[in-house]
């Protein structure tokens, strides 16, 4: 713009309308590049729900190896003050935790909690990454409904695991442990092939194979098939993808759960076992393993059948969820809109 507008200074009607034309377009090209896009396109695309900065296969490494080098307790004090750090820099995210935990009816307060939880509940994860068998299955402390999984499994059908964002999740699948065949734990792919990868790796330490699916109908064919082998199938029913959701009544309002698990259920015809982590106030993990669901076809249809049973299975998250809402780990707003 100073080369184009040097012409306006001299005396030449020609070259000063030369150099205005230049600037001018020059000008407009500044502000539609670097103002009016960046805007549209922050309007219209939705950011992920994960740090696009941090969510990398490296800080992971990174975090299992701060994890085993400072140990449990001086990992989750880290990871405390990361969680609070995160709050304060990430005022999106709190808006979208405030939004939801108000679902469940918690107070403002909870909001706090939630990050300060969910960076130990990260130590814990790193920390899993590194210890031995035996010393990950310490930090389960309560084992609850174990005879239910077994009753499932012993049915032959396979079955379908299913669990919500809850403390440490992934707790669940050492539940698993002495089961003939082995946990297929269900993902959407990850934002890169190396954290697919390292993700992968982290499940097979404990004989759970990961399947990354998709929002397609072939993934659906994909899993059927495992059930109908007779295995073990973990998913999450607290996030859904796309409009396959039933909005389920809480406290401060429409939560949306999946209805995949529910139509899983019925195309394999094996029952389902809702599975809730939660940390306990001595530090360790309650894991527990409710009733199982056995979906029915019922009079009504397909979308009554649906509906209902989803709706059972969501009113077990719903309780283990408002009571402790500050393990409840969504940071992306949860609208039965969606």
């Amino acid at each position: 713009m100073i080369g184009f507008g040097a012409p306006m200074l001299t005396a030449q009607p020609a070259l000063q309308n030369f150099g205005f034309v230049m600037d001018l377009g020059i000008l407009s090209a500044v502000v539609t590049g670097l103002v009016l896009l960046p805007t549209v396109y922050a309007a219209t695309h939705r950011r992920p729900g994960y740090s696009q900065t941090l969510y990398r296969a490296q800080w992971f490494d990174a975090g299992v190896w701060i994890a085993k080098t400072l140990g449990r307790r001086g990992a989750r004090v880290v990871g405390r003050w990361a969680g609070a750090l995160y709050r304060v820099t990430h005022p999106r995210t709190v808006a979208a935790v405030r939004g939801n935990l108000a679902l469940t009816g918690a107070a403002p307060a909870a909001v706090r909690r939630t990050f300060a939880n969910y960076g130990e509940t990260l130590a814990d994860y790193f920390l899993l990454g590194s210890l031995p068998r035996p010393d990950a299955e310490a930090l389960v402390t309560e084992r609850i409904g174990l005879e239910h999984l077994q009753a499932a499994h012993g049915a032959g059908k396979g079955m379908l695991v299913v669990t919500a964002h809850l403390g440490l999740f992934e707790l669940g699948s050492l539940l698993m442990n002495g089961f003939e065949s082995s946990l297929v734990a269900l993902s959407l792919p990850e934002p890169s092939p190396a954290l697919n990868e390292w993700r992968a790796a982290y499940r097979r330490r404990w004989g759970v194979e990961t399947m990354a699916v998709g929002d397609d109908q072939f993934g659906f064919v994909q899993i059927t098939r495992e059930l109908t082998k007779g295995r073990a199938v973990a998913m999450l029913a607290d996030r859904p993808h796309g409009n396959q959701f039933v909005p389920v009544a809480f406290p401060g309002g429409a939560v949306p759960f999946a209805t995949g698990p529910v139509w899983l259920s019925l195309l394999a015809g094996c029952p389902i076992v809702a599975v809730t982590v939660v940390r306990l106030p001595t530090g360790g993990y309650r894991v527990e393993a409710h009733p199982p669901l056995q979906p029915r076809w019922l009079p009504g249809g397909r979308e009554e059948t649906v509906e209902h049973y989803t709706r059972e299975l969501a009113a077990i998250f719903q309780k283990v969820i408002c009571a402790y809402p500050d393990q409840w780990y969504q940071f992306v707003p949860l609208s039965p809109s969606r």
